[in-house]
């Protein structure tokens, strides 16, 4: 297997009972017989080299101390023979065929003793593999399967014996996002590879497997075989997609209680456009009695105006109240943060608080709009709520868009009562609220929607000195966008 713990490794392993038996009478039959011929022999050749075949035999039944006393007995064996038969030649060249004899059952036994302890090593290695959960498999260059492990069974259905070397693509009809040339490419460029597969049980079912492949070279640098290990991530993926749906159900959700909590705003936003409709229509009306088409013309300009802020609004109601899949897209972030404020105008105007903007920079991102607007509408509804319970103070709130390491970063802080220090660590845990009447879903939605995102979001803040909610997303250039 060249250092591939597989099956052929296994067809080694000790078999019990009657052949071990008869082997080892094999054994010392010949081992007899060596010994016969080398005492009551003569020929001029060193008889006891054969002892070397009996070591050799032994290699793959005996342990390594098994090893090493047979040795030991071979040597014992041969000066035995050399002393009943050449007792008065010591200096004789039956000497020197004794001593090549005893160094070829020398070296004999040191390559069998580490022979041994290298096939023990990969036994061990092959026996933990089995033992794994993980479908280890083992597969030439061409995907010619060439080990199959316990793990492996389990998953797919069919033995090691069913499916050594059958085509491991064709058997288990994998797909992959990339092509099986692009795969085994970089394999030979990184040496390692890591994906998802979809593959097919025996049983026609088909399953999401996490793939982690290596890459094993002969001493010359070519490719020898693919070591795989799956696991299967079938039930890990459809948890994940039933959580995304629930995180969708949430914002929505969140999206309909904040429009809620909006209603005043909002209805006072529509039916300024509405008066201001119906002004400008009788207007209209009066200056076409009097035959002045140029105050007419201006005035119906001023009613399509107004009409369309009413229907921006109302267009912006049905966006955050819709259940959609979220629709990434180059966005400028002072658009998000602009049509965020037009909801809130009427709110930050009615409590007297006083806004404060960065210099307008066009400053893009991918993402979502309704979501980005979800967030930052969010993050002022908390500064507004927070100024609002610090009287006598300074209602100051301030929104700053910037650029840092090549991320967008938009802050909101408020002049409010502040958070406790003990409370930022938990500000973003689900149901976690400083509110006597919040329920603590916004700023974790927040956090989940930015993190989708790419980004990240966090919140500083000292007691009594007001709080800064601030994130951060990968800033997308102007050219990409062109």
């Amino acid at each position: 297997m060249q250092g591939f713990p597989g099956q052929e490794i296994d067809a080694m392993a000790p078999e019990r009972g009657a052949f071990n038996d008869l082997l080892l009478r094999f054994i010392c039959l010949i081992t007899l017989a060596i010994f016969i011929v080398d005492t009551l022999t003569s020929f001029e050749i060193a008889v006891a080299v054969l002892y070397v075949l009996v070591i050799m035999i032994a290699t793959t039944r005996l342990s390594v101390r098994g090893i090493r006393l047979l040795a030991a007995i071979c040597s014992c064996l041969t000066l035995a023979a050399f002393l009943l038969s050449h007792h008065n030649q010591f200096f004789s060249e039956a000497l020197a065929r004794c001593l090549v004899s005893l160094v070829a059952i020398a070296v004999a036994g040191w390559l069998a003793v580490k022979s041994r302890k290298v096939t023990d090593r990969l036994r061990e290695q092959f026996a933990l593999l089995s033992q794994t959960h993980d479908a280890i498999i083992v597969c030439t260059f061409d995907s010619r399967i060439r080990s199959w492990n316990s793990g492996a069974e389990a998953l797919y259905g069919w033995t090691a014996d069913e499916v050594i070397g059958r085509d491991c693509w064709d058997l288990l009809c994998s797909r992959s996002s990339q092509a099986p040339q692009a795969i085994k490419a970089e394999l030979l460029e990184k040496g390692v590879w890591e994906g998802e597969l979809i593959e097919t049980t025996r049983a026609g079912k088909e399953v999401t497997i996490l793939s982690r492949w290596s890459l094993h070279r002969d001493q010359l640098g070519n490719p020898r075989a693919i070591l795989a290990s799956n696991n299967d991530v079938t039930d890990r993926r459809l948890a994940e997609v039933a959580l995304h749906r629930s995180q969708a159900e949430l914002a929505h959700v969140s999206r309909v209680s904040m429009l809620g909590e909006l209603g005043t705003s909002i209805a006072h936003e529509v039916n300024q456009s509405l008066a201001a409709i119906v002004t400008n229509a009788e207007a209209a009306q009066r200056w076409l009695d009097r035959a002045d088409a140029y105050e007419a013309r201006v005035a119906i300009g001023r009613v399509a105006s107004n009409a369309r802020r009413a229907s921006d609004v109302i267009q912006r109601i049905r966006e955050h109240t819709r259940k959609a899949e979220p629709r990434h897209e180059c966005l400028d972030i002072e658009s998000v943060v602009s049509e965020s404020l037009t909801l809130l105008e009427r709110d930050i105007q009615h409590r007297r608080i006083q806004l404060f903007r960065s210099p307008v920079r066009r400053l893009t991102v991918r993402g979502d709009r309704i979501q980005l607007q979800q967030v930052m509408i969010n993050l002022l509804i908390n500064g507004i709520d927070a100024i609002d319970e610090r009287e006598g103070s300074a209602r100051h709130l301030y929104i700053e868009v910037c650029e840092q390491d090549q991320q967008v970063q938009v802050t909101v802080r408020d002049s409010g009562t502040g958070i406790e220090e003990e409370h930022l660590d938990m500000l973003f845990n689900a149901f976690f609220t400083t509110k006597d009447e919040g329920i603590g879903i916004g700023l974790p939605i927040c956090r989940s929607i930015i993190e989708v995102h790419g980004g990240r979001i966090w919140a500083d803040s000292r007691a009594g000195e007001g709080a800064t909610l601030s994130f951060v997303l990968p800033r997308v250039c102007e050219e990409v966008i062109a």
